[in-house]
């Protein structure tokens, strides 16, 4: 079993929160999207429920390795309503796998675990389609569903959902958030540091490397574009990096134009923050412009169509993201195990495993509960449950009380987890805290 690692040195202090207070409403899912599932997803304003309660248990297909979280403790009684909202509509930067996952480990929970607070979980789920119309539809279904919590996969409309979310005692919860609402409301807990802490990492890892220039390919979104730069921009120049940033069209075909201006300036290492596609159409630009330089991309760029499409010119790319799903790893093991048990259809590569950790998280944060599963008292667990390992996390663990980033409270993490692209499997996974 291939042990997690981690960083050979302190990662450097997240920069000041005010600023990213200030500056957190330019990020949007767009910053960390990735390719559509095959499964076919509810329709916007929608919802479906999962009637998981009656899955079975089973180690067939498992290792020893990942005995420890099968004990086959099947799910009881009342069922609790968990809504789940995600980006799974018609929009370009659509993730129905994503939403697909969180079902699967919300049956795995079912039937190992004793879903939640050993109540079956039923599932809500809701598509929204990055507009705030469908995205004001679904948050007012969680209300009016009674749903004792919401689980967010993917979204570039936590600032919309949140208020009404909240404001009627629900929690809010994701394995990553964006929005100043999604980081800022009492009441809503990101398992991890999300956006942030990745440009964070990649910062410093240039730092350490002694690059004085990086170029970041950024998706031309507004939303993605203006993270980059005012977040992207300091955290890197408080390294002593000057970071120049690069828009990309969205799913553009042929990004040489804007890969050959990039690296005019002879950058030390390149980023990409990006879609699938659009990630795909960089590196297949870099590795005809110039394919000695070093790579920091998001999870992303990790989808299987990716993978696929470049083949051993992903070879050294570093990705930085919050999940280690390849190795041997008991928690990787698992991830793998769950998709291909309870949602075998499902596209599980690239930003998938963000809704498996959302979920899975939701149950690990509130494991001790007892009683009736209550929005406030799935509150109240969450905000006591300490150092919960992040499923598939290569280590990682959250505490949900306020104090993992300055200026950030509902952040339950601040860490990063960098894998390396070799032969088309991520591996090595380096945890940056």
């Amino acid at each position: 079993m291939m042990a997690t690692k981690h960083g050979s040195h302190a990662r450097r202090a997240l920069r000041p929160a005010a600023l990213i207070l200030l500056t957190a409403t330019t990020l949007t899912a767009a910053a960390a999207c990735s390719s559509s599932s095959s499964s076919t997803p509810s329709s916007a304003g929608s919802s479906t429920a999962s009637s998981s309660a009656g899955s079975t248990g089973s180690t067939v297909g498992a290792t020893a390795a990942i005995a420890q979280y099968l004990p086959g403790k099947k799910a009881t009684g009342t069922p609790v309503k968990v809504g789940l909202i995600n980006n799974e509509g018609s929009s370009p930067v659509a993730e129905p796998s994503t939403g697909d996952a969180a079902v699967a480990a919300a049956d795995y929970a079912n039937a190992e675990l004793g879903g939640l607070a050993g109540h079956p979980i039923q599932v809500i789920r809701c598509s929204e389609n990055e507009d705030v119309a469908s995205a004001t539809a679904c948050a007012n279904e969680m209300v009016q569903d009674n749903v004792a919590v919401v689980d967010i996969g993917t979204t570039g409309l936590g600032g919309t959902m949140v208020p009404i979310i909240t404001k009627a005692g629900i929690p809010y919860v994701s394995a990553t958030g964006a929005s100043p609402a999604e980081l800022t409301t009492p009441g809503t807990f990101m398992w991890t540091g999300g956006f942030p802490s990745d440009l964070a990492g990649m910062a410093t890892e240039a730092h350490m490397h002694g690059y004085k220039k990086v170029t970041a390919f950024v998706i031309d979104t507004p939303g993605a574009l203006a993270g980059a730069q005012q977040i992207g921009t300091p955290a890197f120049k408080a390294d002593g990096i000057t970071l120049t940033i690069e828009s990309v069209p969205e799913a553009v075909a042929d990004a040489t134009p804007q890969v050959t201006a990039g690296v005019s300036d002879s950058p030390g290492a390149v980023a990409i923050v990006a879609d699938a596609s659009t990630c795909t159409s960089v590196l297949q630009a870099l590795s005809t412009v110039d394919p000695t330089l070093p790579v920091y991309a998001n999870t992303s760029c990790l989808n299987s169509s990716t993978l696929t499409a470049l083949g051993s010119a992903m070879n050294g790319v570093k990705i930085f993201g919050r999940s280690d799903t390849e190795s041997n790893d008991p928690e990787a093991e698992l991830y793998r195990y769950v998709m291909a048990k309870y949602y075998p259809s499902a596209n599980a590569s690239g930003d998938s495993v963000t809704g498996y950790q959302g979920m899975l998280g939701l149950v690990r944060a509130t494991a001790t509960l007892t009683g009736d599963p209550t929005p406030a008292s799935i509150t109240a667990a969450i905000k006591a449950a300490k150092n919960i390992p992040l499923p598939a996390g290569a280590g990682l663990k959250f505490t949900c009380n306020g104090k993992a980033m300055a200026g950030l409270p509902s952040n339950c993490s601040a860490g990063d987890v960098v894998l390396t692209i070799e032969n088309g499997k991520a591996i090595d996974p380096q945890v940056l805290n």
